[in-house]
């Protein structure tokens, strides 16, 4: 299942990224770059799903997938999918993972899976007679958002309980068995502890990884269901408020977008900031890859726009330094980012930009 995210995430890089790339993409590193890498290869869905995973655990399952000979390496860094690899990843029938939404939620996934264990092992504990039940998330952000939660309650508990397992029932029938049953082992309620992902792996013979991303898919689709369906779900779309979509524009760069709104040309906010030339351009591109209605046309006409996209368009590349040679260097790369952050994506063959 892992294996699955990272094949798909090789496929479309296309060796064009580093194995360290996929696992900055995976991780969810505020990094222009690894942002542009989001976009512009199409792996936004995947972005920052597993925040906590481990680099030499990430490198682990690389070698083994390398041993299974689905990748090899070029120049012993960069990965392509082999003919065996795409064979796996076109033939796999596990669990899908349509509802990985990294880009826009994987903060909001967080708080909501924390609101959401506590809540179901707070009102199950003291439904059952339970006041003195250790709680199985040590955040006090959402323990807060618990007690308020319990308070707006009519205490009706039976009904509660009731409520949160139809809910969840009916929402867990619609996905694969192995999702619904990791996710189910891992709640806690009255006098059950869920399962840790060691134990998954040991009850289930998987990975501690594949159990991660599985139990993390659910909540993904338990959040997008809540949210589409509010008046169906209303115990879960209750977990989900006040967790709306937020910019990802890092905090450096939204300094930078500060002093740009106000007028200031690249040349004074790099002294003002006392930054590097090349750090405030990459703020730039951060900016106009995250914020919808971020112009560029004050680095870069709309007709040149239009003409590095149909240069891009026509070599079918996004490799910035192809795109550069072919438009004569006219161009530098700093406004070639910055017309590929804004411009439309390149489909064909799953290609997409790269630095060099």
């Amino acid at each position: 299942m892992f294996n699955v995210i990272i094949l798909t995430c090789v496929r479309k890089l296309n060796g064009e990224r580093t194995i360290s790339g996929i696992y900055n993409l995976l991780t969810g590193k505020r990094s222009s770059q690894t942002l542009q890498d989001a976009k512009g290869y199409e792996l936004e869905r995947y972005f920052g799903i597993y925040e906590g995973l481990a680099r030499d655990e990430f490198e682990d399952r690389c070698k083994q997938i390398e041993k299974n000979q689905w990748i090899y390496l070029v120049d012993r860094i960069s990965p392509i999918i082999t003919s065996d690899g795409a064979r796996y990843l076109d033939n796999y029938q596990g669990p899908s993972f349509e509802y990985f939404s990294g880009m826009n939620n994987h903060r909001n996934i967080r708080e909501f899976e924390h609101r959401l264990l506590l809540v179901i092992q707070t009102i199950t504990s003291i439904h059952a007679g339970n006041y003195t039940f250790i709680p199985v998330i040590d955040d006090s952000k959402a323990q807060r958002w618990v007690k308020r939660y319990y308070a707006s309650l009519s205490h009706n508990l039976n009904q509660e309980v009731k409520g949160m397992y139809s809910e969840i029932l009916d929402l867990l029938n619609n996905r694969s068995y192995l999702e619904s049953e990791l996710f189910t082992f891992r709640l806690s309620g009255a006098e059950v502890i869920g399962l840790t992902y060691e134990q998954m792996k040991r009850k289930y013979d998987i990975t501690t990884e594949d159990a991660y991303v599985c139990i993390q898919h659910v909540l993904y689709y338990l959040f997008h269901e809540a949210r589409n369906s509010p008046d169906s779900y209303p115990f879960l779309f209750a977990c989900t408020r006040g967790l709306d979509g937020e910019t990802m524009i890092t905090q450096s760069a939204k300094h930078t977008y500060h002093y740009l709104e106000l007028g200031w040309t690249l040349e004074a906010i790099v002294s003002k900031r006392r930054l590097k030339k090349s750090t405030i351009q990459d703020h730039i591109v951060e900016a106009a890859l995250v914020i919808p209605d971020f112009s560029i046309e004050r680095f870069l006409s709309a007709k040149d726009q239009q003409r590095i996209i149909a240069a891009a368009n026509n070599m079918n590349t996004l490799r910035l330094k192809q795109i550069h040679q072919t438009l004569n260097g006219e161009f530098d790369y700093f406004q070639i980012r910055l017309a590929l952050a804004k411009g439309k994506k390149l489909t064909a063959k799953g290609q997409s930009y790269a630095d060099v």
